[in-house]
């Protein structure tokens, strides 16, 4: 074992991972109050897990009544719970361990290596045909939950590195040496409020770009070579560069042909709007708030007018869940967030008279978008924090006002946000597409594909889901984004048996984009499918195959390489799939490893939620486990 993982797991480390998890244990939603999914009229576990899964709701605002995290079920495991307490406490010291190795016990075989016999790793991991070179746990890492993971190939000196995402940052692993792999250090998340379970890594010109659905993110840009310089002791880095020209996001793409950054599911930096509160009050000054997805927005001009808390005086609280009492008429109504859902209300404080309406949140941190629909609500909404609410509240009476900021940041909506990063500790916008409204995932690449039509132009290819729901709006769509200033869209299809358009990857000829479902497999109770879209013609893309798996598990990230798909599928690991003959017979499995052996639920509970298959060690594969760590893997032969 390396010699950063030498060290024994002190009970202090474990007790410091188990309070962090407990305080970032996902709480309600608070970056946009509301499921993706439409509370389902269902009950039972159908009703549970819908209104459990929280995908992305930036996009379908319903209840503001807590939302919980789809990661709720996660059962972290921070140390390795597939080996005996007393050989994983002992360290190094116990000799290799033969629970993994199955190794001579005179052999120097690393400790964590576990290869495929009969079926199994370590006695505990199903396989076929894939071994484990090395298992790093969480608490190693540093983490209490991996979402994303990609890698880097340092040219000076060849070796190889895995980026792994988590919550609360970017882990650097040195993985040369795949069997006695090194934790370098973390950079730090460039946020800590919003969505923490989603982390995003992509790398160009030796440099990675982080994004995080965290509000006002923006995309963190780390010098990879520093890490040439480590100093043999756990890191925490900064970041080298910051864009702020947008502030969470969901997703990034690179095309490193062009040097280009793809955004997408993309958030405003900070907040759009203002609240003024006049002299002489002991809160005059100016505070950020954020908009809403119903009712008019704030103009640059604004409004003015007193404000007034709702209900004050009636006995029914600040919260504006009933009829206003004694409200007066033409003023700004300020309402506590909670009790109902944010149109209710706006509707209340309108039918009261009121101008607009100022929600205060019951949460610390930045001020989110109010989710909701209500085509009758006619007034101005916004929200502001905590802090400025109490702030506010407490300097009563006053007047004062609401408007939009005269510079915000460009106004991509949740589609492709285009940065140019061609200088690396320089990203710059580029400019935006939101004709699709809410891109989930893109690959964009400079087309050499069949289509004559279009080859040297730059396509974007996208996984854009809008709602989770069985043959809901979910689309796979084509973008020439060559002129950034005015990008075409070229197609864009519905399939059937959709359930959340989720993530795609094309073959290496660009003939065939093979496409992952986040929904089909819980909303219409089937297999593991991944569908194989022919997109010979770009204008005219067809779904050529429909491959359904033997697994249960919900698919999340695929990647091709050569005529192999490599495939997280959550509860059922990573999926080694043949694309060889992807135009005659299609696609089949060959191989796997599956990091969550406890069942092969179609949950989000724990497993793989993504892997990287291009290091220059051949056949080295690293799997993301959101609730073990990280894995290194190498599938046997011509299986990878």
């Amino acid at each position: 074992m390396s010699r950063t993982l030498q060290r024994p797991i002190s009970i202090g480390l474990t007790i410091a991972m188990a309070l962090a998890l407990a305080v970032l244990s996902p709480k309600p939603a608070h970056a946009h109050d509301s499921c993706a999914i439409a509370q389902p009229a269902a009950t039972g576990l159908l009703g549970s897990v819908l209104a459990a899964v929280n995908v992305f709701a930036s996009i379908l605002p319903t209840a503001e009544a807590a939302c919980p995290d789809k990661y709720e079920g996660v059962d972290v495991k921070l140390t390795r719970d597939w080996l005996d307490e007393d050989e994983e406490e002992a360290g190094e010291a116990a000799g290799p361990r033969s629970n993994a190795s199955k190794a001579n016990p005179n052999s120097d075989a690393p400790p964590t290596f576990a290869p495929c016999r009969n079926g199994m790793a370590a006695d505990f991991f199903p396989c076929d045909g894939v071994d484990m070179l090395s298992h790093v746990s969480h608490a190693e890492l540093g983490t209490v939950f991996v979402n994303d993971i990609w890698g880097w190939t340092d040219p000076q000196s060849g070796k190889d590195y895995a980026l792994v995402g988590s919550s609360t940052g970017t882990v650097f692993v040195d993985i040369s040496d795949a069997k006695r792999p090194d934790v370098l250090g973390k950079l730090p998340t460039a946020s800590t409020f919003g969505g923490s379970s989603w982390r995003d890594i992509k790398v160009y010109a030796d440099h990675a770009y982080v994004v995080s659905e965290h509000t006002n993110h923006g995309v963190q840009v780390f010098d990879l070579t520093r890490l040439r310089d480590w100093d043999g002791t756990y890191t925490t880095y900064d970041m080298d560069a910051w864009y702020t020209g947008h502030g969470s996001a969901h997703n990034i793409n690179i095309n490193e042909d062009t040097g280009f950054l793809y955004s997408v599911g993309a958030g405003p930096f900070g907040a759009p709007y203002e609240v003024t509160v006049d002299e002489p009050s002991s809160a005059a000054g100016v505070y950020d708030a954020a908009g809403a997805s119903f009712g008019p927005a704030p103009t640059e001009e604004g409004l003015t007018g007193d404000f007034a808390i709702v209900d004050a005086e009636s006995g029914l609280g600040s919260e504006g869940c009933d009829v206003l009492v004694d409200f007066p008429a033409g003023a700004i109504a300020i309402a506590d967030r909670g009790g109902c859902v944010f149109t209710e209300k706006a509707k209340n404080a309108q039918d009261a008279g009121a101008i607009a309406i100022v929600i205060v949140d019951n949460q610390p941190g930045p001020p989110a978008n109010l989710g909701g629909t209500d085509d009758s609500i006619t007034i101005p909404a916004v929200r502001v924090s905590q802090h400025d609410g109490a702030i506010i509240k407490d300097g009563l009476d006053a007047s004062g006002g609401i408007s939009a900021k005269d510079e915000t940041g460009p106004d991509c909506g949740t589609g492709l946000h285009m940065i140019d990063i061609n200088d690396p500790k320089d990203p710059t916008y580029a400019g935006c597409f939101d004709d699709h409204g809410y891109i989930h995932d893109t690959q964009c690449v400079v087309y050499d594909g069949p289509d004559a039509n279009y080859q040297g132009r730059e396509i974007c290819f996208n996984s854009n889901g809008i709602a989770y729901e069985l043959e809901g709006r979910n689309y796979v769509s084509i973008v020439d984004v060559t002129d950034k200033s005015n990008p075409v869209s070229l197609s864009r299809l519905e399939y059937d048996g959709s359930g959340y358009s989720h993530q795609g990857w094309l073959t290496e000829d660009k003939r065939w984009f093979l496409h992952g479902d986040e929904g089909d497999e819980f909303l219409a109770g089937v297999n593991t499918t991944t569908r194989v879209w022919d997109v010979s013609d770009l204008t005219a893309p067809f779904v050529h195959q429909v491959f359904v798996n033997d697994t249960t598990s919900i698919d999340h990230n695929l990647y091709t390489k050569g005529d192999r798909v490599y495939a997280s599928n959550y509860t059922t690991g990573l999926r080694i799939y043949d694309a060889s003959d992807i135009a005659g017979a299609g696609i089949s499995e060959i191989a796997y490893f599956d990091v969550y052996p406890e069942n092969d639920n179609p949950t989000f509970e724990g497993g793989t939620w993504s892997n990287y298959p291009y290091f220059s060690q051949e056949n080295v594969v690293a799997v993301g486990s959101i609730d073990r760590g990280l894995f290194i893997l190498k599938p046997r032969g011509g299986r990878g």
